[in-house]
């Protein structure tokens, strides 16, 4: 399963991630960060608007870093 999503043939779920994170001894906030990123661009068709989502995300992860 975990080669599946290295690879990109699956996507893994927010539980997976949580797992993961706990594994690899990382933030799981920080973690859970990317994947929902992931998600948003991944929903997001035309190129403009994967731009201005990339600018999004980097406000986002500004003001969690605040929070």
């Amino acid at each position: 399963m975990f080669s599946k999503i290295e690879r990109g043939d699956r996507r893994a779920k927010r539980e997976q991630v949580i797992k993961l994170a706990e594994y690899l001894h990382q933030d799981e906030k920080e973690m859970l960060t990317l994947w929902l990123a992931d998600k948003f661009i991944d929903a997001v068709e035309d190129e403009q608007e994967r731009e201005l989502c990339n600018d999004a995300i980097i406000v986002a992860q500004e003001k969690i870093k605040i929070l």
